[in-house]
């Protein structure tokens, strides 16, 4: 709330400077010139006077109301909810079937927000490359890189189903999901 109310008071002192740049512009440049012949005088305008300041007048009002954009863009982006990461559709090779398999058929599911929520926290010490929809509901495959370690990122199988997300320590179910992830 506060980067928008900032966003807009720079919008509008930009516009106040723009405006007011033109204003003392018009008047900076404007001068009575007295003569001999005419007692009242003639006012002239100094037209590279008033470009000059209205120039920087106006380069600094858009410098305002630009940087009131970038705030107002940077707080759209910080409240806007984080992406989610479904499963990559890519083209089948010759070898791969056009026509899903029965396990593919019955994945009719999605990894809600607050799934996802739970995978992060669980892997809050590590980097997620990656997370996967498993062939079965509840289930994610998740490709992790420990911070401290040379890129060499492990495959877990995440149960998402409960309260929290757990790795999967079932090794049956663990391996038949990992045999159809590198099937994939």
């Amino acid at each position: 709330m506060r980067a928008i109310i900032i966003s807009r008071i720079l919008n509008v002192a930009g516009f106040i400077v723009f405006i007011t740049g033109i204003i003392n512009a018009w008047r900076v440049s404007r001068f009575e010139e007295y003569s001999g012949l005419d007692p009242e005088g003639t006012i002239t305008m100094e037209w590279s006077t008033f470009f000059m300041v209205s120039g920087s007048a106006i380069m600094n009002g858009i410098i305002l109301i630009g940087i009131a954009e970038v705030i107002r863009l940077l707080d759209g982006i910080l409240k806007k909810e984080p992406v989610t990461q479904s499963p990559s559709i890519t083209k089948p090779t010759e070898q791969e079937s056009v026509v899903p398999s029965q396990e593919e058929i019955k994945t009719g599911w999605n990894l809600t927000r607050e799934d996802e929520e739970k995978i992060y926290e669980l892997y809050s010490d590590k980097a997620i490359l990656e997370i996967r929809l498993a062939n079965l509901e509840g289930y994610c495959i998740v490709k992790v890189q420990d911070t401290s370690r040379p890129l060499n990122p492990e495959i877990k199988v995440v149960d998402v189903g409960g309260f929290s997300a757990k790795d999967v320590q079932d090794t049956e179910k663990r391996n038949k999901i990992l045999e159809w992830y590198y099937q994939q």
